[in-house]
Order: structure tokens, then sequence, then C-alpha cells
């Protein structure tokens, strides 16, 4: 027999919600942006890579130096009498003999260019001759290494170090016979570059190299059309941008200044980026707002609070107080920049310069994330915060309380926001499946009367079925208190396959298309289907699941860390005792320790010497081959932590936020394993320190109701994460809403489902094997079927 839920709503219960629930965040990580959201297919067109962008790297990084046999070329670096100061280096291209051929500049672009056929691409350079006019020809180089378009330009006469002239070309690819009006330009080169050949002798200075496609997404310049089509699609409310850790970066020479990106690009001072690549800021935050305004989204700018990244070596560092003014002004700058009149504010007139004298429309601005929350940080921010609201007391500032749904950073920024009556705090939260089913009340008891929450950045570790429904069955809640849960977006947004800083992602991509898992489409489903009111509902029946863990035993170390283990042992409960041998872990894991045991409780003994390694070292035990097993985490903090569904979640532990721990320390470590691994208790020389228990019964089949009222419609979403089909009774819910049954013969319901919870889950940077179906159905009977594995939004008008 099918399984049987029956869903009863509480109209008395009912919540106005926020219509600014779903948004998206985007952050330059995994190459989101130069090589990816960014339009430019030119690496490195200004000369500026470096060192710190990655050790091997160089002014000629990404280009490829052809000098045919007969010819001379050298090809050199200066600074001298740059085009910009802010970005000085340029390339000398002194060119000698050509009896063999042109010696050319090839640009590899980022993992090659894909030319396309019928294609216009807007190609640009800063150039001077030394002396006497001189030719350079710019063209498309195919797979083949033959051109695909081209065309011949001139580089004017200076004097040595004089003026600088910007040449500029369009170049059109020939279009062939299948290239169609509303159809993606085929493709005719995968693996293309961007050559600069030099048919005379001389010396020619090169800086600013450009190729942009001509394409827009409905009139946004410099924007890969592609991935700003998939951010429209998912019609978010607002855009957070653009950080995260990059807003204010590994230290200050790394912090986000905004006003350093707007104006002309070659003026835009570029830095590196602490995901480990470089940051161009072709897109700053002018570029940001126009996205936002192009899409729909509200700008929700993210300023660091006066103080770096507490990841940085040795912790945060602040702006020094001398600075704070300056940095001050610099924040109602940006609100100026955004709202202010160009006839009577500089920097308004600014915007309009750069061609949008009509105000961005702020709201919201962040200041800081995923901060340490101590006594400097609330110094710079109560500042920030102050100056803000004296001046500009319509804008709403959105605060931080660190990177965890717990922990000290969360209790302390808790403390604080509400002590300054901070309007709305971001909290973050990446974890496993198992933990957002188990959480589903996390936000049923929040303070309606304090701060409100944005969510902004969340997800679960992986990118399968049972990912996206877990986070379907999340978001159902987070709606349900949607008159405290202001704001929420998933996180990070892209990532360039072969890129890969963080997993998951939202979107995946290539040079070619894009690439949307299961959460993307979940995204999407709730997005499109924005409610403004909301009833709790209560659901009787079979809706958990309890995990059949295994009894076999292994053992290995994981992290980052470096840390010797001695006197290490494993015994079960039945009094089967194994020594192990000492081990010298270098943060060269997995490492497997050879273990092979089968009980269902033991203990794991070891003296530990920790020596390097803010983010600890880790002992994996049980099933660890498998997709459910246990981690004890040994570091600046001390954590017990599950592993479900293939991701892994804490269930105690000590605070992990910026503890030292000195090269040397030493500990004897206790680590009690019971129930398959549900329970743990962790001592640390002989003292307890942490304990976690997991609830084996886990929601896993779910039923929420919103109505957007303007739009007189009732959404009924339904999650089911188990194997079987349930027949689910919404008679009492359609009978307390008075939704007629001319309403309920036909009823959309759009189902995002699948044969197997893990599909997709191994495959990163593929698209998700299924994706929602749309179809009639009729809720005459008062029951709808959820299909297995599914997430179902039933839209009754």
């Amino acid at each position: 027999m099918t399984d049987k839920l029956v869903a009863t709503l509480n109209k008395n219960g009912v919540r106005k919600i926020s219509t600014d629930l779903w948004g998206i965040f985007f952050e330059d990580i995994s190459y989101s942006g130069d090589g990816g959201l960014n339009s430019e297919l030119v690496q490195n067109g200004a000369f500026e890579y470096n060192r710190a962008d990655q050790p091997d790297w160089s002014n000629y990084t990404a280009w490829r130096k052809i000098v045919p046999s007969g010819s001379f070329a050298a090809f050199g670096v200066r600074e001298s009498e740059p085009v910009a100061i802010e970005n000085p280096h340029y390339a000398v291209a002194e060119i000698g003999s050509v009896e063999g051929g042109a010696p050319a500049l090839e640009n590899l672009g980022f993992d090659g260019m894909v030319f396309r056929a019928g294609e216009t691409y807007h190609v640009s350079v800063w150039t001077r001759a030394h002396g006497e006019q001189l030719p350079l020809h710019v063209s498309l180089i195919g797979d083949d290494g033959k051109p695909l378009a081209g065309a011949t330009l001139t580089a004017p006469a200076s004097r040595a170090g004089g003026d600088w002239a910007w040449l500029e070309e369009s170049l059109t690819i020939p279009a062939s016979a299948d290239t169609t009006s509303d159809q993606p330009k085929p493709v005719v080169a995968t693996q293309g570059t961007l050559r600069i050949s030099f048919p005379q002798s001389g010396v020619i200075d090169l800086d600013f190299v450009s190729c942009e496609p001509a394409t827009t997404y409905n009139g946004l310049e410099h924007f890969r059309p592609d991935l700003v089509k998939a951010l429209a699609d998912l019609h978010p409310r607002f855009m957070r941008f653009p950080g995260g850790c990059i807003t204010h970066g590994l230290g200050m020479s790394n912090m986000y200044h905004w006003d350093r990106t707007i104006g002309d690009v070659e003026h835009r001072p570029h830095n590196f980026n602490l995901w480990g690549y470089h940051q161009s800021f072709r897109i700053g935050f002018y570029e940001y707002f126009r996205l936002c305004e192009t899409i729909g989204a509200k700008p929700l700018p993210v300023l660091p609070a006066g103080v770096s990244c507490q990841n940085t070596s040795q912790g945060p560092v602040p702006v020094a107080q001398e600075d704070m003014p300056a940095y001050i002004d610099e924040v109602l700058g940006l609100i100026d920049f955004c709202n202010a009149d160009p006839a009577t504010n500089p920097w308004a007139a600014k915007r309009a310069e750069m061609g949008h004298p009509e105000p961005f429309g702020l709201e919201y601005l962040g200041i800081g994330n995923e901060d340490l929350i101590d006594d400097v940080f609330k110094d710079r921010f109560q500042q920030i915060f102050d100056a803000v609201k004296a001046a500009h007391p319509e804008i709403t500032v959105v605060g931080t309380v660190g990177p965890a749904p717990s922990g000290q950073d969360y209790e302390q920024g808790w403390a604080y926001a509400r002590q300054a009556n901070i309007p709305i705090v971001d909290e973050h939260s990446y974890q496993a499946p198992s933990w957002w089913f188990h959480n589903l009340d996390h936000y049923d008891n929040a303070d309606r009367k304090g701060p409100k929450v944005y969510l902004g950045e969340y997800g679960s570790w992986g990118t399968g079925l049972i990912n996206g429904l877990s986070e379907a069955a999340f978001m159902g809640r987070m709606e349900l208190n949607g008159d405290v849960v202001h704001m929420a977006s998933y996180a990070p947004l892209f990532a360039k396959n072969g890129h890969h800083s963080w997993n998951p992602d939202l979107i995946y991509f290539d040079n070619e298309r894009t690439y949307l898992p299961y959460s993307y489409w979940v995204q999407r489903m709730y997005a499109t289907t924005t409610a403004d009111t909301a009833w709790p509902v209560a659901v009787t029946g079979p809706t958990t699941f309890r995990r059949d863990l295994p009894t076999a035993i292994h053992l290995r170390l994981s992290g980052g860390a470096h840390a010797d283990f001695a006197d290490f042992s494993i015994e079960t409960a039945d009094g089967t005792h194994v020594d192990l041998p000492s081990v010298s872990y270098r943060g060269n894991g997995p490492l497997d320790l050879n273990v092979n045991l089968d009980a269902e409780a033991y203990t794991i003994r070891a003296k530990v010497t920790y020596f390097t390694g803010m983010w600890g070292v880790q002992i994996e035990s049980g099933d660890v081959t498998g997709k459910n097993f246990n981690k004890t985490s040994l570091g600046r903090g001390f954590g017990l932590g599950l592993v479900r569904d293939g991701g892994g979640y804490n269930i105690g532990g000590t605070e992990t936020s910026m503890d030292a721990v000195r090269p040397g320390t030493v500990w004897d470590v206790q680590i009690d394993v019971a129930d398959r691994g549900q329970s743990m208790t962790l001592y640390i020389n002989g003292t307890q320190v942490a304990e976690g228990h997991e609830n084996p019964d886990e929601p896993r089949r779910t039923v929420t109701v919103s109505r957007d009222a303007a739009a007189g419609v009732t959404y009924v979403r339904i999650v089911n994460a188990l194997p079987d089909a349930v027949d689910v009774d919404l008679t009492q819910v359609l009978d307390e809403l008075g939704v007629t049954a001319e309403s309920r013969a036909t009823v959309t319901a759009e189902v995002l489902s699948g044969d197997d919870p893990y599909a997709g889950q191994d495959k990163v940077g593929t698209a998700s094997p299924t994706t929602p179906t749309t179809a009639d159905v009729s809720l005459v009977n008062g029951t709808y079927e959820a299909p297995a594995w599914s997430f179902t939004t039933l839209a009754i008008k």
C-alpha cells in the first residue's frame, strides 16, 4: 500500500512574510569573475599578473611569444610613463628582423577562447610606437592555428615615453549555414587565441589588450550573456556582492575598496584574489549595480567592517583608528554614488559620467562578513553603523554573526546585534543533507522582536538530488518563518569547471555553456513562486527515515595540519584491542591506517603532538569508504562530526574561531563512539570537552503552504525524500483556505524528481540528470500523490 500523510493547516497561525526572501550571492570564487561572468576573453591583457596571484605567474602569464626562425624579437616589461599608474606594467615588443615571418604575441585566454560563427568581437589595445608609426595585425585564431578574422591597426608615432593611443577594431567571423537569430551561434573554435602580429621592425608598447563578443543579455555590456540569463531565470529579489571573504580580503592591501572599481577600467587597480588568481575589476561596483538592474534584483553591496578576514595569518587586522574617518566617508560615498543627485553630489556625478544619471535605488547595505566578533570588530563596526544611521536612516544595514549557525562568533554576534539594534544579520551555514532535514525547526523559535535574519550563504554538501531535496525542505520552513527570515541566498553562485575552489556551487560553466545541478532548480522553483503569506502545517503519517548504519570500522587521517600520533590504539566494546603504529602526519591525507574491525561501539586513543595548520587534522572512523561515518577534528578547536550521505556536519565541540595552538602542543585524546556512530564523546587530557548525539529519526517528508495574495495563487510545497511515493491528503488545507471546487479541478504541479537520490552527486560540474516538469493535476478528491525522491510545488489559483 502507498503511504499516506494528512496535512492540517492552522489558519490562526497566519504570518506575513518577506517578499525579498529569495535572492542570489555573487563572490569571485572559482573564476566566477574574470574568465567567467566577465565577457573579456583575454587573460592578463594588462600584463599585471605576478607572484601574488600564484607563485609561478609573471607579467606574461597567458601570453605565448612567437618568433619565427629567421626573425628576431624581444618582449620586455616596463613601467615608465604607463597608461595608468594604478596598473603600471606594459609589454614592450622590440621587433628586429622579420625575414622569417612576423613575430607575434598570442593570448591563450581562460582555458582557450571560444569563437562562434556569425559573432562580432570587439578588439582593442592601448599602444604607442617609438619613433615612427608601425603596423600591428590583430586576428582571431581557430583551433587549427589559422585565422578566422583579422585586421591591421596602426600604432601612431610617439616620442619615447610619449602619449598612448587607444585602437579598436570589430572582427566578425563569417556566419555558417546553421546560424540563426534565435539560437546560440555555432562554435567554430574552443581553443582559440587572439594573435597580435608585428610585420615591421621597430619598438611598440602594448597594454590593456581586450577582446569581447558583441552579443549581450538585454544590452548589458561586459557580461557573458548565458551566465546572466541563468541568473535572470532565478528571478532573484536581491543580489549580494562582491563577497564573502573577498570583501575584506587577506590583510589591508587586499581589502575591497568599492571606489577603486569604478570609472575607466584602466585606472581600477588590479589585485590578487584570495581564492588564488587575479582580479582585473573589469566588473566593478558600477557593473554589479547594472547587473542587478538588468535582472530585476535589489542590490545588496557588502563592505568591510573596518577589519580584514579573520583567517588572515594571526587574525584580523583593523583599519587604523586615524584612518577610520576616511574609511567611513568611503562607506557613505557608496550610498551617495547609488542614490544621490548628480547635480549636487560628486559621487553621483561619477555615476552619471559612467552613463547612469538615474539613481540605483539602494535599500540594503552589508557591513562585514563572517567576522571574528571581538572588541575591535565591535568598535569599528559601531563607528560605521552609527555614521550610516545618522546620514542615511533610510538604508537598512545588514550585520554579520560569523561563519556557522552555532559557536562563539554566532552567539557573540547575535548578542551584539541585539545590543546594537542591527536591523538584519547575515548568517551562514554549509551542512550535510542530514543536517538540513534534522534542523527544519531551526527558525521556528527565532526571536520575533530582535534583528531579522539573512541566511546569506547556505548549501548542502553535494550536487545530488538528495542535496536539492534537503534544501527544498529547509527552504519551506524558511518561507514559513519569513516574518523573521527576511532574505536568503545559496552560495557559492558560480564555479568554472576545472577551477573549483569550493564545492558544491549553484551554477557550473565552461567556456561554452552552463551546467545546472539540482540545487539550481530548487532555487528557481521557489523564486518563481514567491509568496507574501504563510501558514503552519502539521503533518501526520510516516515522515521520517532511519538510517541503517554499518558496523564496519576503518580508520584514516585527513586534513591539512601537521601532527604526530603516538600510543595510537582502537578498542571495541567486546574487548578487541589493536595497537597502531606511530604516525607523522603532514597534511598528506586521506591516510588509511589499515584497520578492519566490526563493532557497534569502540574507543580510539592517541597522544597527539600538534605542530601547524589552522584548519586542523581529522580522525575519521567507521565505514570511511562509504557515505556514512564519523569525524573528530583536532586543531584550533575540537569538533565531533558526522558524515551522512557524503556530507559532513558537527554534532558537538568547542569553538574553532581563532584559538591559537602553539607548535608542540600535546593532547592525550580519547574518542568514545557508540550506537554505530550516532553518539560520540571526546576527552582531552582526561577531561570531557565535547559530546554529541544524532537523532536516528530524520524528517524526510514535509508539507508547507504559502500564498501570493496579490496574484491570488496558493502554493503547496511537498518534499518526499524517501524511496516510495506517498499520498498527501490536503483536504483540510484546501477547506481551511476556502479553495473552491473549480480551483481544485485544475492545479499546476511543478515536480523535480528522480530515481536515484545520489544522482549527480559524484559528477561535479555536470547538469542534473533530471529537471522540473510541469503538468496539470486534479485535487478534487483532496489528495496528491508525491513521487518518490521528489519536490513538488502545487500552484492553486
